[in-house]
C-alpha cells in the first residue's frame, strides 16, 4: 500500500471516529462526506475496522 493510501486511510478513519462522537448531525454528515471524498480520490481502500481503531488511544500530535 502506498504511503498516500495509508495516510488517506488513517485520515478517513479519524474523520469517521470524529463523526461518531459528535452530537450534531450536520457536522457528522459533513465528516462522513469528507471521509467518502478521501476514498474517492485515492481509489478503493482496503476495509478497516473503525470500531477497533476507536478503542486505540489517540496518537499525540507532537513529540514529547
Amino acid at each position: 500500500m502506498s504511503r498516500l493510501n495509508q495516510f488517506a486511510r488513517e485520515a478517513a478513519a479519524a474523520l469517521l471516529r470524529m463523526a461518531k462522537t459528535t452530537k450534531n448531525p450536520t457536522v457528522a454528515a459533513g465528516l462522513v462526506q469528507r471521509a467518502a471524498d478521501l476514498k474517492d480520490r485515492t481509489g478503493e481502500l482496503p476495509a478497516i475496522d473503525v470500531e477497533a481503531m476507536a478503542e486505540e488511544p489517540p496518537k499525540p500530535l507532537t513529540k514529547n
